[in-house]
C-alpha cells in the first residue's frame, strides 16, 4: 500500500507525528481535555519549527553518512558523524523539553501523584529485570540487537561480519545499572520541584540541564558514553570495509531514500551545513 500511495514510512510517520505525540502525552500523563487544548498550540508551533529548522539538519546528516559510505568509513569521517549526531540529539532533546515543560507544570496534584507512582514502578521493574541478568547473556543480547539494527540497513550479515559485531559490542561498558539509578534520582528531583509548584521556566531549565546539557551526569556514565561512541565508530569502520557490493548498495539506497524523504518533507528543501 505504501508503494501504491507513493508515501514512504518516514513521510507517513512525520505527517502523523502531532497525533501520536498528543496521544502519548494523554496516555502517559492522563491529561484532561482542557490541558490538551492549552498544549496543542505549543505542539503545533514546535512541530512547524522542527519542519523548517531541524529537517535540514537531519537530511544533511544522512547525506553525510552516504558520502562517508561512498568514500569509506574512517576515523576522520566517523569523528565528524559522531559530532553531528551528538548535535542532532541536543537539538531534538531541546524540542522534547520545550514540549514537556508546559505539560508538567500544568499537572494537577492527582496527576502528579500518579506520575510519581509510575516512576517508582518503572524503576522497580528495571531493577528487578537487571537482577535476573548475567554478563554473558547481556553481551549476547546486545550483539543480537546490534546485528538486527545493522541488517535493517545493509541486509543480512555474513558470519564473519556478525563476529565483528560480537567482538566490538563485547568491549562496550556495562552501564545500565548506573543509568537506572541516575534516571531514578533525576526523576525524583523533578517530582520534588513539581510538588512545590515549580513553574514552566524552572522545569524547562531543570530538564535542559538534565537531558540536553548532562550538567551533572556522573563521570562513570560520561566515560561509558564515550566508550560506546568509540565502539560504534569502530563498527562502522570495520564493517564498512567488509561490505560486499550488495550490502553497500542496500545501505546507500536506503540512505539516499531517507535523505530524499527528509528533503521532500520541507517546504523549502535544503541541506543544513554540518560543522565538520
Amino acid at each position: 500500500m505504501l508503494a501504491i500511495s507513493g508515501c514512504s514510512r518516514v513521510t507517513i510517520a512525520y505527517n502523523t507525528a502531532d497525533f501520536f505525540a498528543k496521544q502519548y502525552a494523554i496516555d502517559y500523563l492522563d491529561l484532561a481535555s482542557d490541558q490538551v487544548a492549552r498544549w496543542e498550540p505549543r505542539l503545533e508551533q514546535e512541530l512547524a519549527r522542527h519542519r523548517s529548522q531541524e529537517l535540514p539538519y537531519l537530511a544533511a546528516f544522512f547525506d553525510q553518512v552516504l558520502a562517508a559510505s561512498r568514500t569509506g568509513f574512517d576515523t576522520s569521517n566517523m569523528a565528524c558523524l559522531t559530532g553531528a549526531f551528538r548535535t542532532l540529539y541536543e537539538r531534538h532533546a531541546r524540542l522534547a523539553v520545550e514540549l514537556a515543560a508546559p505539560l508538567l507544570a500544568d499537572l494537577t496534584p492527582a496527576q502528579l501523584n500518579a506520575l510519581e507512582r509510575r516512576f517508582r514502578e518503572d524503576t522497580a521493574e528495571d531493577r528487578a529485570d537487571l537482577a535476573k541478568r548475567n554478563l554473558s547473556w547481556e553481551q549476547a543480547k546486545r550483539a543480537r540487537r546490534y546485528i538486527k539494527a545493522i541488517e535493517d540497513w545493509t541486509g543480512p550479515l555474513r558470519q564473519d561480519q556478525e563476529q565483528i559485531v560480537r567482538q566490538v559490542t563485547a568491549q562496550m561498558p556495562e552501564s545500565e545499572s548506573a543509568v537506572i539509578e541516575y534516571r531514578s534520582r533525576k526523576r525524583g528531583q523533578l517530582i520534588q520541584r513539581l510538588k512545590r509548584g515549580a513553574g514552566e521556566p524552572e522545569i524547562d531549565a531543570f530538564m535542559t540541564a538534565w537531558l540536553v546539557d548532562f550538567s551533572d551526569l556522573p563521570q562513570s556514565l560520561r566515560q561509558a558514553g564515550e566508550q560506546i561512541e568509540a565502539g560504534i565508530s569502530t563498527l562502522f569502520i570495520r564493517l564498512g570495509s567488509s561490505f560486499d557490493e550488495t550490502q553497500r548498495r542496500h545501505l546507500e539506497k536506503r540512505l539516499e531514500r531517507l535523505r530524499d524523504d527528509l528533503m521532500e518533507l520541507q517546504k523549502q528543501p535544503r541541506l543544513a551545513p554540518l560543522q565538520c
